[in-house]
């Protein structure tokens, strides 16, 4: 059921991602380097299936395509060595770190964009009169 609101959740771009970690530690108590490997094993699945719904509509850059699998290849790999020789407690403080971070970014994109819409509102409206 979990992994299902999940996918929901990320399906609406609300990030799921760190939804299922969050969830998958302190509910289920599983490790944090472990619930980050499942995380990761979720939206590599995701990915399948989004690649062949865009594949089918033609809608996917096949040339940066590869450049975008190449680097996140590069980028897991480098990972999961580094999450190997790391300690629990600094990854935990690392991930917790960009979700705030990450968190802020999106709050911050909220309030432009509420008060983009209110100007603009109001832009229309002293047009009208």
């Amino acid at each position: 059921m979990a992994g299902i609101f999940v996918a929901a959740l990320a399906g609406l771009g609300v990030g799921g991602g760190g939804l299922l970690v969050i969830y998958l530690t302190l509910i289920k108590d599983v490790e944090q380097v472990e619930a980050q490997g499942l995380n990761l094993l979720f939206f590599v699945v995701a990915g399948v299936a989004s690649f062949f719904v865009h594949a089918k509509k033609r809608s996917i850059d096949y040339k940066k395509i590869i450049l975008i699998i190449s680097c996140g290849a590069a980028g897991a790999i480098a990972g999961s060595l580094l999450a190997n020789v790391v300690d629990c407690g600094i990854i935990k403080k690392i991930f917790g770190g960009f979700l705030i971070i990450s968190g802020l970014i999106e709050f911050s994109g909220m309030i432009k964009k509420r008060s983009s819409a209110k100007r603009i509102k109001k832009e229309k409206n002293i047009d009208n009169n």
